[in-house]
């Protein structure tokens, strides 16, 4: 019987001398973690054949937080995120690793940001938002397809033309522009779709909070709120109510659309596929007075790092160090749809085509997402008496601007 139970135990510690280490990376969605499964998993175990890389999905990140369960690396948005976990103690700060001024010496500078003083994130791949819009119906309107708007009258102006055009031959009405209210219920996240139209009211200057995340300064004059939301009132007139109708059905003229993945879709446009630069135009998204600059946000993801043993912290960082590399950053960005953030793939001929350039060229004026805990509370505010005013025309843009100031001071204060 002893001669088994040494059996037993010399199995054990040989499965316990063999058993790898195991680096959990958190992502958001299926492509990613495709991605990352078939291109990073096995060169990250290729290199380290001690580890074992497990992929997860962030659907219950906030539950497995609470019970102080932790992944290694996410990927997590630009924004409140980073802030938000690092004021909990929950980050590493990234730049104690070896190796990090040379990687962020590769980095574009818009794309980093100091939270409480420190670097808690790397910006694996960014996306931006423009205007895209539809030649054919810019032409039936009497518009010129190659002068799309500049200015929000030149917009309204436009989107009111095409939105008289008659109903397509299958009944179907045409309209000026798409807003996407569906989403107006789902949460803050949506301000990031609406942002970019409000930073183009006040040159980029001003956000919904203070730099300090402390007091709204939405309300302010110069920031412009209230003309952003008199514009978008004006503006819904010439939009369905829901996306039911989508710009690829042909009959929508102008839509504000993120990055570049909406691209696949242009395989299934009605009656046959559309062609950027012959169906469809990318423009900047409209300013205030022609000259003035056109901003966007600066959306993306963030790769933090949780904080664990100082080994597995270094495991950790060899993973973020291994998706910066050129090749495999690229080939990040070619699957995922998404813009560099490195300085070296800026003009890889892969961003240079005219799909994508208009987009790696608008990441020149950018606002960063704004980045600190209360703003997704702060925004879901905003968006609902956005929706109370310019949907549902219940309240005036003054009133919804005032009502909304209210609401966030109270929940500044508690």
């Amino acid at each position: 019987m002893k001669y088994k139970w040494l059996t037993v135990l010399l199995v054990a510690m040989a499965s316990s001398v063999c058993a790898k280490e195991r680096i959990e990376f958190m992502v958001s969605s299926g492509d990613q973690m495709a991605f990352v499964n078939e291109v990073i998993k096995p060169e990250y175990e290729k290199r380290y054949p001690d580890v074992e890389l497990i992929l997860t999905n962030d659907g219950n990140l906030e539950t497995r937080m609470a019970a102080g369960d932790y992944p290694n690396v996410y990927a997590g948005i630009f924004g409140y995120m980073v802030p938000r976990y690092a004021k909990l103690g929950r980050l590493m700060y990234l730049d104690d690793f070896d190796g990090f001024d040379e990687m962020t010496d590769r980095i574009e500078p818009q794309f980093m940001e100091k939270h409480f003083g420190r670097q808690y994130y790397i910006p694996w791949h960014a996306t931006t938002q423009m205007m895209i819009y539809n030649k054919d119906l810019f032409r039936e309107a009497g518009l010129d397809p190659e002068l799309p708007p500049q200015t929000w009258d030149e917009l309204l102006s436009a989107a009111e033309k095409i939105n008289n055009l008659p109903a397509r031959s299958n009944g179907s009405r045409v309209h000026g522009v798409a807003l996407w209210n569906d989403a107006l219920a789902s949460g803050g996240w949506y301000w990031n779709m609406l942002s970019p139209l409000y930073y183009n009211f006040n040159d980029g200057e001003y956000q919904l909070l203070n730099r300090y995340g402390t007091h709204p300064v939405f309300d302010k004059e110069e920031a412009g709120m209230v003309p952003f939301l008199e514009t978008m009132k004006q503006l819904q007139q010439f939009a369905p109510l829901t996306m039911e109708q989508n710009f690829f059905s042909r009959t929508i003229g102008i839509w504000p659309q993120y990055g570049i993945a909406w691209r696949v879709n242009l395989q299934d446009a009605a009656g046959k596929p559309m062609v950027i630069g012959e169906d469809v135009g990318i423009a900047p998204i409209p300013v205030r007075e022609k000259g003035d600059t056109h901003y966007s946000n600066l959306d993306g993801r963030a790769l933090m790092v949780f904080k664990n043993t100082r080994h597995i912290e270094e495991r950790s960082w060899q993973l973020i160090e291994l998706l910066m590399e050129d090749d495999f950053n690229l080939k990040a960005n070619m699957a995922l749809q998404n813009l560099p953030t490195l300085a070296s793939l800026q003009e890889h001929p892969y961003f240079q085509t005219p799909d994508i350039k208009p987009f790696v060229d608008q990441l020149q004026h950018v606002v960063m997402n704004e980045s600190n805990a209360a703003v997704s509370e702060v925004s879901s505010i905003i968006l609902n008496y956005y929706s109370q005013s310019v949907v549902m025309n219940r309240l005036t843009p003054e009133e919804a601007v005032s009502a909304a100031t209210e609401d966030v001071k109270k929940i500044m204060h508690r």
